[in-house]
């Protein structure tokens, strides 16, 4: 099923490229709300596992014997963008478990926040594991595996207690069987799971309304919420729409973003999944194309919120500063 027209890019008055989306939105009953595209498109959750690869920290009683706080619990959740309150919180999470910096296996990349990734340049510095923007995920892995007594040095193969823990989080909140998920490899290095994308936005739904869950995954499920609610900054990072949707709808929204242009939402009151798939793994226009979705379904009402302009329907500039175009989104319900 050909997903539809979900943005134009205009240069001047012409529409120079388009982007194609598959989203789903679905309640945590199953019910599909809505479906514009194939609903069964296998797609990589990629980082929009994260908030489901916590819940094992409940259900394993690391969470309970480390005590970590929900700024924590956040940090574990993100794709941040490497400033200077993530990798506190991710240090802190380290010294708590008794290791270091050297225990993290995700890998070193340049910071995405760019003030940050200047002064590490313009100090002769280079970037560490620390600003990883999996780092939190991976200190979770370790803190799951230190409190088990698992090996440390194999946490990120597919066959270490933990990834498998991580699946069974990732076929339990998605309602699709282990052997039904698809495992590939995440850029920080470890499994990641590729299902349909129906079942991504119900995973949303249920994290968002829990229930159906008991114990500790209910436990895990609300503090995630909490996290999300509290310390929104934590979760992405200064101008990235994740974090501005979080702090502008406190409680309200749940959001995540996950790469090749993968977008993840729970709306608690509603107890509503949604998930964007844009086609071409191009994340330019999803951040136009989440707005304008939640603009759809009612949950932006009104005059849009100052701090989610800049998203809205960003502009092509040229390299001196002139505006060339701009990304327009394509009504979708």
């Amino acid at each position: 099923m050909q997903p539809p027209l979900a943005a134009e890019v205009y240069r001047g008055n012409m529409v120079e490229s388009r982007h194609y989306a598959t989203v789903v939105i679905v309640d945590y009953t199953g019910k599909v709300i809505y479906a514009a595209g194939d609903r069964e498109r296998l797609t990589s959750l990629r980082s929009g596992a994260k908030p489901l690869q916590v819940l094992p920290l409940f259900t394993t009683g690391a969470m309970e014997a480390y005590r970590f706080s929900l700024a924590q619990v956040a940090v574990m959740c993100a794709s941040h963008s490497g400033q200077d309150i993530h990798q506190e919180q991710v240090l802190a999470i380290l010294r708590q478990l008794g290791l270091d910096e050297s225990h993290l296996q995700c890998g070193v990349h340049r910071p995405f926040h760019r003030a940050t990734a200047r002064a590490l340049r313009e100090a002769g510095e280079e970037p560490r594991p620390r600003h990883n923007t999996c780092s939190g995920k991976h200190a979770c892995m370790l803190a799951i595996a230190r409190h088990r007594g698992w090996d440390l040095e194999t946490y990120t193969e597919l066959e270490h207690p933990v990834q498998q823990e991580m699946l069974t989080a990732v076929g339990r909140a998605t309602d699709v069987g282990r052997d039904k998920i698809a495992i590939g490899l995440d850029t920080c290095g470890v499994p990641v799971f590729a299902l349909p994308i129906y079942n991504i936005a119900l995973a949303y739904a249920r994290l968002s309304r829990p229930e159906g869950w008991r114990g500790r995954w209910r436990e895990g499920a609300e503090a995630v919420r909490a996290a999300m609610g509290q310390y929104p900054e934590l979760l992405a990072g200064q101008g990235r729409l994740v974090t501005a949707l979080l702090e502008t709808y406190r409680g309200e929204i749940l959001a995540k973003d996950g790469g090749e242009a993968l977008f993840c939402l729970g709306l608690p009151e509603r107890g509503w999944g949604l998930a964007v798939k844009v086609e071409d793994g191009s994340d330019r226009a999803l951040d136009a194309i989440v707005i304008n979705l939640l603009r759809e379904v009612g949950v932006i009402a009104g005059s849009l919120p100052a701090a989610l302009e800049p998203f809205a329907s960003p502009v092509i500039k040229t390299h001196g500063g002139q505006v060339a175009g701009r990304i327009v989104p394509v009504d979708l319900l």
